[in-house]
């Protein structure tokens, strides 16, 4: 084993040494980018979080009554329910409130959902996700 280390250049050693520099700032380059790739990603993020609740303060303004009655049922603002329109279509979210023209608006996920009262068919309260 010495005998072939022996028998190495002083060129070989520096070529084996300038190879070995230029692979380690290939893999550190390499890492820096995926860091920054990700750092973007995470303030994209943090833009649609400011969006979504900008939108939603919006969609509170625009629908100010907090208590809705509907079918001898009383539903309020921040509540859970379990909509079915006349369509059959099932809606499932938080209550965000109703404006005059009497239009509820829910939070589905990761749509806010504004239908008119006169074409539900039903409203169910739902247990809280809290529990």
């Amino acid at each position: 084993m010495m005998e072939g280390l022996k028998s190495l250049t002083t060129i070989d050693i520096l070529y084996a040494a300038l190879m070995a520099f230029v692979a380690t700032q290939l893999v550190l380059s390499f890492s820096r980018y995926l860091k920054l790739k990700t750092t973007y990603k995470s303030s994209d993020e943090q833009i649609k979080d400011t969006d979504k609740i900008m939108i939603i303060k919006k969609c509170i303004a625009m629908f100010p009554v907090e208590t809705i009655y509907f079918r001898g049922k009383v539903f309020t603002k921040g509540m859970r329910v379990r909509i079915t329109t006349f369509q059959q279509r099932v809606i499932e979210g938080e209550i965000i409130g109703k404006n005059e023209m009497d239009i509820l608006c829910v939070m589905a996920g990761q749509h806010i959902i504004a239908h008119e009262i006169a074409k539900i068919e039903d409203i169910i309260e739902m247990p809280s996700s809290f529990q």
